[in-house]
């Protein structure tokens, strides 16, 4: 996970980090009503971000069943016990140390009636310490609680989580741009540009199909002034819903346009272009 928990989850929703939320969502690891806030916020936000969502939500899930489907090997009796107590702010709740067969040395209750009172008080203290932890410790305990069993079976989320898409990484970069263009075409275009990550992603809506025997082509074009260059052809059915364009190496282009090709595309843009999206700050 990249970034670290807000306090809540609609905070994290209002800075557009629900992609954060999809291992947790796939987990079981939220409450009903942080479910049912997610499932409202992806019925209302980009298609493309919904479905990124989704895909996280099943490449986790699977990454639980090849680690089950392995020579399955049962995690250490206090693994969870060790998590929780390497979290900040949770040292005075520690379990004390364990002996040598890995369980917590404990005292006669039977010779020591009084003592076995005070450790039942200190275990009903420490289960209260342990159930007013706030949500974002909880979450944190969970993901890091999930990766050591994924290791245990042989397949880590850690490397699962790396494989994230281009549209990803430009949204979660720290220098991202975004905006939205009406096109004199018709529709809308969504823009996500990076610098760090040296890519863009242009997200398609409403846009009118082209005439029967065309299609529209996308292009780049160079900030010297040097001829476009292709990024390929759309159908009407490609421009009618959403389409997501992920664009990578866009130093030294200033713009992507659009324009209207006979079937197949061309070799160079055929005049006027229909639309023109910038590139730059």
């Amino acid at each position: 996970m990249n970034r670290q928990f807000a306090d809540d989850l609609g905070t994290d929703l209002a800075r557009g980090h629900v992609l954060e939320w999809a291992e947790l969502y796939a987990l079981d690891a939220i409450s009903a009503d942080e479910r049912r806030t997610i499932d409202a916020f992806l019925a209302d936000t980009d298609p493309a971000v919904g479905a990124t969502f989704m895909e996280r939500v099943r490449t986790c899930r699977e990454t639980v069943t090849v680690a089950y489907a392995a020579e399955q090997v049962d995690p250490p009796a206090n693994l969870f016990e060790r998590i929780v107590a390497r979290l900040p702010g949770t040292a005075d709740d520690a379990d004390p140390m364990p002996g040598q067969d890995g369980m917590p040395a404990l005292a006669s209750a039977t010779a020591h009636p009084a003592a076995h009172d005070a450790g039942q008080d200190e275990l009903a203290q420490r289960r209260t310490a342990r159930a007013s932890m706030s949500s974002r410790a909880a979450r944190w305990v969970v993901a890091a609680a999930a990766a050591a069993v994924f290791a245990v079976g042989g397949v880590t989320i850690a490397q699962n989580l790396q494989q994230i898409t281009l549209q990803e990484q430009v949204l979660q970069a720290s220098d991202v741009r975004t905006a939205q263009l009406s096109l004199a075409a018709g529709g809308t275009a969504d823009l996500a540009v990076s610098g760090e990550e040296n890519a863009a992603v242009v997200t398609l809506s409403g846009i009118p199909a082209p005439t029967p025997g065309h299609v529209y082509q996308m292009w780049r074009i160079p900030a010297d002034g040097t001829d476009p260059v292709s990024v390929g052809t759309m159908s009407g059915e490609d421009v009618a819903g959403t389409k997501v364009t992920e664009l990578e190496d866009i130093s030294g282009f200033s713009a992507i346009a659009i324009t209207v090709e006979p079937d197949g595309g061309s070799a160079t843009p055929t005049l006027p272009i229909v639309a023109q999206i910038p590139l730059g700050a």
